[in-house]
């Protein structure tokens, strides 16, 4: 069932658990780009950390709860392996090409939100 109003969308069980995600991601991403001096890098890693592991859970809560209702896309999931898998290896190279990946993983989170409930 696709959502056709404002009221919808927000009554729809797992768009909570993706707008969550998607607002974790975007704390993510400002706690990245605040960590950028030296000086401050070390105190703010665990914090960036934590953060990521929080987008994590809230992304497999609405993969839970789509898949309990519509069941999941094949996209959903590989939104999932993309930000298991390609986030974390993208941390060891430029810091300028992890901020850019993890950018496109929010690109992505919308476009569930926006395919998946929408």
């Amino acid at each position: 069932m696709q959502a056709t109003s404002l009221g919808d969308i927000f009554s729809h069980p797992s768009f909570l658990s993706i707008l969550l995600a998607i607002l974790i991601v975007i704390a993510n991403i400002m706690i990245g780009v605040s960590m950028l001096p030296q000086d401050i890098r070390m105190k703010r890693y665990k914090l960036h950390r934590y953060v990521y592991w929080a987008v994590l859970v809230s992304l497999g809560v609405f993969l839970v709860v789509t898949h309990r209702l519509l069941g999941n896309s094949l996209f959903n999931y590989l939104v999932l392996i993309y930000f298991v898998t390609i986030i974390p290896l993208s941390r060891k190279w430029n810091v300028t090409a992890h901020a850019i990946i993890s950018s496109i993983g929010l690109v992505l989170l919308v476009g569930i939100a926006a395919f998946s409930i929408l």
